[in-house]
């Protein structure tokens, strides 16, 4: 079994994958800033609880170079970026691993921080402040790990349930879920959700896949591609609660972005690239630099959107 490292192992995406490393029975690491345990109290926690599973804590810095080189020599034979997506200088952090997985020359396999829908396919349709933030600094990264010859699996696991359904349970532009909820597109507008723990598994375990070296793992279980509508309808189903619908329509959404305020507009704008445009996440893969999750490992039963909706229905 190959000893992992995740940088970036005390986030949202971070922490499953750490859970998962070690399910699989890999030796694994996080890597971590020194700052992180005296500035935050929970994640000081975190560590500790995952220290105590067998996760070695390697204190280092992504803008570290000579910690970064030295973290990758001991515990990363793969290597896995959970960096967050909030600001372009993150993503494009990770130019800075690739440059010390470079100097260090036998990482097996690289894991860029994607985990959300193809930039590749969405880059012309992506409004900014989205197009910026995220499908830019994405490429650069994708097209550095190419450049440079890293062996690597890029993982596009589209809309996190997670994090979609935590969103939903707190508040947006007209208020909380109780009151009412916008639905962005028809019916035939249909998004692609996954668990996190099902994104971090198949991670996990394509990183010792060779059928996934140098290929782009796209996880689109076709149970979990539903509408906004047909979210709204699990929810009232469930609850017992009918949620008042507020339809907006594609000019009105693109309206809507131009006019919010940050951090809103941003939000918006990837809901517009990836919901808006019927059939968004439902194109046709390459073969040739492309693999689905779905027909790579059959055996998996993915986790459904309606039972992700039980863990967070007292917010509703």
């Amino acid at each position: 079994m190959s000893s992992i490292l995740v940088i970036g192992g005390t986030g949202n995406i971070g922490q499953h994958l750490v859970t998962a490393s070690l399910k699989a029975g890999h030796r694994t690491a996080v890597l971590v800033r020194p700052t992180t345990v005296a500035s935050d109290s929970d994640k000081a926690k975190l560590l500790n609880s995952l220290e105590a599973r067998g996760v070695s804590v390697v204190y280092g810095d992504m803008n570290n170079h000579k910690s970064l080189v030295a973290a990758i020599k001991q515990h990363g034979e793969v290597v896995i970026s959970a960096v967050g997506h909030g600001r372009p200088e993150e993503l494009d952090g990770q130019l800075k691993i690739i440059e010390a997985i470079k100097e260090v020359g036998c990482v097996k396999r690289f894991v860029p921080s994607e985990f959300g829908c193809d930039v590749e396919h969405h880059v012309e349709h992506t409004l900014e402040p989205a197009n910026s933030m995220i499908v830019t600094p994405k490429l650069r990264v994708r097209r550095a790990i190419r450049d440079a010859g890293i062996p690597h699996t890029i993982i596009c696991s589209y809309w996190a349930t997670g994090l979609l359904f935590s969103t939903l349970g707190n508040s947006g532009e007209n208020g909380p879920l109780s009151t009412g909820v916008d639905i962005f597109g028809d019916e035939n507008s249909r998004a692609i959700f996954v668990n996190e723990k099902d994104m971090s598994m198949l991670t996990i375990r394509a990183v010792e896949d060779p059928r996934t070296l140098d290929k782009i793992l796209h996880v689109r279980p076709p149970a979990n591609m539903r509408s906004f509508g047909q979210l709204v309808h699990l929810l009232e189903k469930k609850t017992g609660k009918t949620f008042e619908r507020h339809y907006v329509t594609e000019p009105e959404l693109v309206k809507k972005i131009q006019e919010a305020p940050f951090p809103l507009n941003f939000q918006l704008a990837m809901v517009h690239s990836t919901v808006a445009h019927a059939g968004a996440c439902e194109h046709a893969v390459d073969p040739a630099v492309s693999v689905e999750a779905t027909l790579l490992y059959p055996d998996v039963q993915f986790i459904k959107v309606e039972d992700c909706l039980d863990g967070f229905l007292p917010a509703f």
